[in-house]
């Protein structure tokens, strides 16, 4: 029989850690659709829009999440989310540190294909006829491969919470809302 764990959800983080959390959330949640929609689009203005856009956000997270990192090292955490499972309570360390590194590796794929696919003179003139037909290079599936897993922890960091919540009838949103 598993043992179910109280934990202690008044012990929270600091106040920069969970405006960073929930403005990387809205923001990545943002940038989904955005790349998934420039994906089948033909190159023109209407493409370029969005990926202006795309790119303006998804350094706006990247900054947010070399800041978080820094705050990771400099602000006391609260402590791990027992779970009563050894092996799930890696899991969720797993998880959380893996979205740090899917993070950087997205913004650093982004840019390898701005550079390697000669977009950032069309990104800079905003000019939608230097945009290149055919992105068929090895930074962008890379970008498109960190972007799946990135949705896949997403939704595994999701499921966690309200797994935890179902099972362990624990509010842990409390630890990361001011």
């Amino acid at each position: 029989m598993k043992t179910i764990v109280k934990n202690n959800l008044s012990d929270k983080y600091s106040k920069g850690t969970i405006i960073i959390h929930w403005l990387s959330f809205l923001l990545i949640i943002a940038l989904i659709p955005t790349g998934i929609i420039m994906a089948d689009m033909e190159a023109g203005t209407a493409k370029l829009n969005l990926l202006q856009l795309h790119v303006l956000v998804g350094i706006i997270v990247f900054v947010l999440t070399l800041v978080r990192v820094w705050f990771f090292f400099r602000h006391k955490r609260p402590s791990k989310l027992e779970t009563g499972n050894a092996l799930h309570n890696k899991l969720v360390v797993w998880i959380e540190n893996s979205f740090y590194y899917i993070l950087i590796l997205l913004c650093i794929t982004g840019i390898a294909t701005i550079v390697m696919g000669n977009i950032g003179e069309a990104l800079q003139s905003a000019d939608a006829s230097l945009l290149p037909e055919n992105l068929d290079i090895p930074p962008r599936y890379a970008h498109k491969v960190s972007a799946i897993l990135l949705i896949i922890l997403l939704l595994g960091h999701i499921g966690g919470v309200i797994n935890h919540y179902i099972k362990n009838k624990e509010n842990t949103i409390k630890r990361i809302t001011p």
